[in-house]
């Protein structure tokens, strides 16, 4: 497993290395009481909207539940619906491991992903506030390995202290089936987080 998220990383390092410096970048650390998140990613304008490709990874530690995954991500979106309002949707390929008590299992997804962000301007809003939040499932025709269903649900709030960077706490909610026995089993797990974004 270790060697398949070092091969995920290292995809995601050429892809993103291979860019031009045109567009923009926003790169995340997140971290709460047992676990992290990070992400890099690198929008492309385009002339009627936009598309960012990047990653993510995620590891929880809280014995005896361990989980952990990385993602590449693409997705395609607008901002120019509403002033201040972004909105994505794509497709998110994630592979990695989970194990509680009783179970372990290895598992891998193609997963449709969609999501919001919306930042109050100024004359709306004394403090410069953003809303964000993001919802990627998988059904069973999508995963394979291990995995039988993958779901994910975020919600979060940021304050930007700076027009490059911002304050984000988040709230994110996983479910993942398994079939790697004995029987049909899931995980269940939701975290609290709080870390930087910085754009560039």
């Amino acid at each position: 497993m270790t060697r398949v998220l070092s091969i995920t990383l290292a995809t995601l390092v050429l892809l993103l290395a291979g860019m031009a410096s045109a567009g923009e970048w926003d790169v995340g650390l997140t971290a709460g009481a047992k676990s992290i998140n990070a992400h890099v990613n690198h929008k492309t304008y385009l002339h009627n909207g936009y598309f960012r490709i990047g990653g993510s990874g995620v590891y929880m530690d809280d014995d005896p539940e361990k989980y952990k995954w990385g993602s590449l991500d693409f997705t395609v979106g607008s901002d120019t619906l509403v002033p201040g309002l972004n909105v994505d949707v794509g497709l998110r390929g994630l592979v990695g491991s989970a194990e509680d008590r009783r179970h372990s299992g290895d598992f891998g997804a193609v997963a449709f992903t969609g999501g919001a962000e919306y930042y109050f301007p100024p004359r709306m809003m004394p403090i410069p506030l953003e809303l964000f939040s993001r919802l990627t499932w998988a059904p069973s025709p999508l995963c394979f390995m291990d995995g039988d269903q993958f779901l994910e649900v975020t919600a979060g709030v940021g304050i930007r202290i700076m027009s490059m960077a911002s304050i984000r706490l988040s709230y994110t909610a996983h479910r993942l089936d398994f079939d790697s026995g004995p029987g049909s089993w899931d995980l269940k797990d939701d975290a609290f987080r709080v870390g930087i974004v910085m754009r560039f």
